[in-house]
């Protein structure tokens, strides 16, 4: 009986901590009545929510979202916080959502805004503000909510270390993102960081960084599924003509591939992968 009663009681702490931390990531703001959804998503059942969307979320290991509204008298904010599994991931999703066109904010790690809209990214979470009521919500208040939730939220700032790995010249602006799986359509190419260049942003530079051992297995894959007449070896580099992605590029280093698609110019391609491989540990 008494191990019963002490079980019961654990488990009840947990249940009071688990609330006591939902309710913490969202601050009070004074004048505003704030209610937070006591329903939070999971990984199961996003789909309700965001039916359209669920998949490209859980591609990045959407982990729970918690919501919560502010309202004062006919005016409704509504904070939406995604959490994935890493600040990779969260970066991921946030890049795949991301408008290059919007004005950019300066609260979390990045952020931009729209009419009635804040969206950013902060450590692992990715936040969304929306005026939410019939009267829209000026943009200085929705400003003053983000810095709020950011500061409760306490993550730590920067995008990915990977992402200072290259070139700065030629860089198409807010072109960077990161696919977590299926990268350029197959199952064994995964957490690829990738920037675009060239005055149409049509060269795709990537990087691959996991172990040594994994990324020759990809290249093992991927060259199994390529002709053997389609795969060429290079002083230091691969040629594949890819039926499903042309030309691409392919140079190892360490625990690193680096690689360039969409240029046929052989020179712009080793130039722009030469350096990446020359800022690499």
């Amino acid at each position: 009986m008494i191990k019963k009663l002490i079980v019961a009681v654990i488990f009840l702490t947990a249940v009071m901590n688990i609330r006591a931390n939902g309710s913490s990531l969202f601050p009070e703001i004074p004048g505003w009545k704030m209610q937070e959804e006591k329903r939070v998503y999971n990984s199961g059942d996003l789909w309700e929510l965001i039916n359209g969307a669920a998949d490209i979320f859980l591609s990045y290991y959407f982990q729970d979202l918690h919501i919560a509204e502010y309202i004062q008298k006919d005016l409704i904010i509504r904070v939406e916080l995604y959490r994935h599994n890493s600040p990779a991931n969260t970066y991921g999703i946030y890049t795949a959502e991301r408008m290059p066109d919007y004005p950019q904010v300066t609260v979390g790690t990045q952020g931009y805004k729209s009419q009635g809209v804040l969206n950013f990214m902060a450590g692992n979470y990715y936040v969304k503000i929306m005026s939410a009521g019939v009267t829209e919500v000026d943009e200085n208040t929705i400003a003053l909510l983000a810095g709020k939730v950011d500061a409760k939220l306490a993550q730590p700032a920067g995008l990915p270390e990977e992402t200072k790995l290259f070139p700065v010249e030629g860089k198409v602006f807010l072109s960077d993102n990161y696919i977590a799986q299926n990268f350029l359509g197959y199952s064994f190419f995964r957490e690829a960081y990738s920037v675009r260049y060239g005055e149409q942003g049509e060269i795709q530079l990537f990087i691959i960084r996991l172990t040594p051992d994994e990324i020759q297995k990809m290249l093992d894959q991927y060259f199994g599924m390529v002709k053997a007449d389609k795969v060429k070896q290079r002083d230091g580099y691969y040629a594949v003509d890819d039926m499903f992605n042309g030309m691409v590029f392919l140079l190892q280093k360490g625990n690193s591939l680096v690689g360039v698609l969409n240029t046929g110019n052989e020179e712009i391609a080793l130039g722009l992968m030469h350096e990446v491989a020359g800022r690499l540990p």
